[in-house]
């Protein structure tokens, strides 16, 4: 068995350019568990990878939104009242039956700003 982390990385390559505007090389991953597999020795936990990848310009001090990781669960259940919930066709009245489905997208601001030195 290997023990991996699901972890949200990014890594910023600056490149400073003329006119006070800076070049950014962005590397963005995240790493979340994902279903459970299973294999002739046992089951294994999947790592789901998103990753993004791009090369933008800026001035010194704009900001950079950068999104497209997105993640979505899916949740079901069902509350009832003891007894009253399990009688054929009446349980329903005392039955809850729920469904929730869960959208989220990552969004990075990032400000690169010059420093002045002396």
């Amino acid at each position: 068995m290997e023990f991996k982390e699901a972890v949200l990385g990014m890594e910023v390559t600056p490149t400073v350019l003329q006119k006070g505007r800076i070049r950014l090389k962005l590397h963005i991953s995240q790493n979340v568990p994902g279903q459970v597999l299973q294999q002739a020795d046992g089951e294994v936990l999947a790592i789901d990878k998103q990753e993004i990848e791009t090369q933008v310009e800026v001035k010194s001090g704009e900001t950079l939104a950068l999104g497209g990781i997105f993640s979505r669960k899916n949740k079901s259940g069902s509350d009832s009242v003891p007894l009253l919930g399990d009688i054929p066709w009446l349980g329903q009245l005392f039955r809850h039956d729920g469904k929730e489905d869960e959208r989220r997208e990552l969004v990075v601001f990032i400000t690169p700003r010059l420093v002045a030195t002396e």
